[in-house]
């Protein structure tokens, strides 16, 4: 079981979306040249590849809608606010966003006691 926990008195989203439009040290561009939309690519590329903006969209999603998203708030605890993540999708794309420091710009943190085991 994941928590998700803010720990500033408002999320910071500017700070993660620069965070997020930011390619990591050492990365170079693996999609220059691509183009999903492209109808004429349509038949080798089954969907559009997954960007770290789609996860951040989608978090700042599930904080409007946390139950939708498979995040139950926790009641009674000592920080701002806190969710549950509960199912492995959600803290999936939480992870990948901790990953590249985008919930810690924008004032989360991620406490997922599976990752500890390993």
């Amino acid at each position: 079981m994941a928590i998700l926990e803010l720990v500033r008195p408002r999320p910071d989203w500017m700070g993660a979306l620069g965070v997020a439009l930011t390619r990591p040290p050492g990365v170079p561009e693996r999609r220059s040249g691509e183009d999903p939309w492209d109808a004429d690519a349509e038949a080798t590329t089954a969907e559009r590849p997954r960007r770290i903006s789609d996860d951040l969209a989608w978090f700042r999603q599930a904080l409007d809608a946390p139950a939708e998203a498979g995040l139950q708030p926790l009641a009674d605890t000592a920080s701002v606010a806190a969710w549950d993540c509960g199912d492995r999708e959600p803290t999936d794309r939480l992870t990948r966003l901790d990953d590249r420091g985008i919930l810690d710009a924008a004032g989360f943190l991620l406490h997922d006691p599976d990752m500890a085991l390993l």
